[in-house]
């Protein structure tokens, strides 16, 4: 057994207490380490996270920046709202209260069943209507009244027509081989509004079988000529239908549903004619065809 001196003794005695202290020092700090590791490694994502946030809204809110040749870029569409379509006045009824339809060539009645002529004939004609030689020659012809009322893309003038959208009426008289029958004639200064007149009162009138003339209508087909007439004398509201006339209520209203919707198959007149308590006939007489759809309700 090997004997040491005493200060030998005393400094291995030293250095084997202070080992041990040095160990343990030593796992502490490595396990305070990891722990430490893992509390940033969970935070990390979470600012992250939240500096993406903060970018994200400071982008949204943003003002444009401009452009390297100074101009703006364009404003996002995002969250805008379209502005309101304008009131369409292309349709062949009053259009607005305040703005009718004047134009023949906007109007949308089907040109279907129309032999139609050339839109520049200088001298067109439609071949509106008939009516028995017992009605006289002061027939009120009432369903093209109704119609032209409510389409007011045209202009009923008392004497010859020179724009487009102007007609004009004359009453003649066949010869017997029409048993002298009244027909109503309508004059235009141009092809293209003949061509729409026609279409018009087929839609609204779906019996009849209007047809337009380019040049002089031969007497054979309209016999002798009787009168002019005009079918708006004393203006829109002088024609609206009497409390007691049964027969232009229905005109009205049919010629009023059917400018409003010009796809329209019943037959509005005939119906109304056949059970006019089924429509509403009070209505007939508002002025103009906006007031009497509100109306019928």
């Amino acid at each position: 057994m090997t004997h040491y001196p005493r200060s030998t003794l005393l400094v291995l005695l030293a250095v084997a207490l202070a080992t041990p202290a040095c160990d343990s020092s030593s796992k502490s700090s490595k396990k305070h380490q990891v722990t430490k590791d893992d509390e940033a490694d969970d935070d990390a994502p979470k600012k992250k996270s939240k500096k993406q946030g903060a970018d994200d809204t400071s982008g949204d809110d943003a003002k444009p920046s401009k452009k390297a040749d100074g101009s703006k870029p364009a404003a996002t569409a995002t969250g805008a709202v379209a502005p309101a379509a304008p009131n369409d006045v292309t349709i062949p009824n009053v259009g607005t209260y305040e703005e009718p339809v004047t134009t023949p060539s906007k109007q949308t009645y089907s040109m279907v069943g129309i032999t139609t002529i050339s839109d520049d004939c200088a001298t067109a004609h439609v071949i509106m209507a008939t009516a028995p030689e017992s009605v006289g020659a002061d027939y009120e012809w009432k369903y093209t009244r109704q119609a032209m009322l409510a389409n007011q893309q045209y202009r009923v003038v008392a004497d010859a027509p020179h724009v487009r959208g102007e007609v004009a009426f004359e009453v003649h008289q066949a010869d017997a081989s029409l048993n002298h029958a009244f027909v109503l004639l309508a004059n235009c200064a141009d092809g293209l509004t003949c061509n729409h007149l026609a279409a018009m009162y087929k839609s609204v009138v779906k019996s009849s079988n209007p047809q337009v003339v380019c040049g002089d209508v031969p007497a054979a087909r309209v016999g002798r000529f009787v009168k002019k007439t005009d079918l708006m004398a004393g203006g829109p509201k002088a024609n609206l239908p009497a409390s007691s006339d049964t027969i232009s209520k229905c005109a009205r209203v049919a010629a009023c549903t059917i400018a409003d919707d010009t796809a329209t198959k019943d037959d509005v007149g005939i119906a109304c004619q056949k059970s006019p308590s089924s429509f509403r006939l009070d209505c007939a007489s508002r002025y103009p065809c906006a007031e009497v759809l509100a109306c019928m309700k």
